[in-house]
């Protein structure tokens, strides 16, 4: 009880404090209900962990079939994924001021916050034409420090987040 606890609160805190950005695209042209079932391209410099790459592989496999669809040796569409680490920094400015008619006294502080970033792309193909016909990557800060089932719950919610955009509303 007090570990389900314990991770509910970090599910809130990481999705609170870390607000994930998603962006998706796709081609225009394409009729999303021929799609049904999925399979998974070889997976090769994803640039993630071996860990982190099952954890992801796992998660969209879950989420597409919750989502109805199914895993088949010779699918509708091929599914890719890939993620890059980085580092943001982000400028905070705090000014303060004071003057009068002969002089004054002025100050500004600009701290810089660096912060590690992920952002993790999954990608949907035709499975017959290889063709790229949608696109999602979710962005957010990303905690290396985070060990085991919160590790775990954080991929969960960046795929989960991602995917949510799919297929797109017509």
């Amino acid at each position: 009880m007090k570990a389900s606890l314990s991770l509910i609160l970090l599910s809130v805190l990481l999705v609170s404090c870390n607000s994930p950005k998603v962006f998706t695209d796709y081609a225009s042209d394409v009729d999303f209900d021929e799609y049904k079932n999925f399979a998974f391209y070889a997976i090769e410099n994803s640039g993630l962990s071996q860990l982190d790459e099952d954890r992801v592989y796992i998660t969209i496999q879950d989420t597409l079939t919750a989502k109805g669809f199914k895993e088949k040796l010779i699918p509708d569409f091929k599914v890719n994924f890939y993620a890059e680490v980085f580092n943001r920094t982000s400028n905070s400015n705090f000014g303060i001021g004071i003057g009068g008619y002969n002089g004054g006294i002025g100050g500004t502080v600009s701290p810089q916050n660096t912060k590690r970033s992920i952002a993790l792309t999954v990608e949907f193909a035709d499975g017959l034409t290889n063709d790229l016909f949608w696109q999602g990557v979710v962005e957010a800060n990303f905690n290396e420090n985070l060990k085991g089932k919160e590790r775990e719950e954080f991929f969960r919610i960046l795929v989960g987040k991602v995917l949510e955009k799919y297929p797109p509303e017509k």
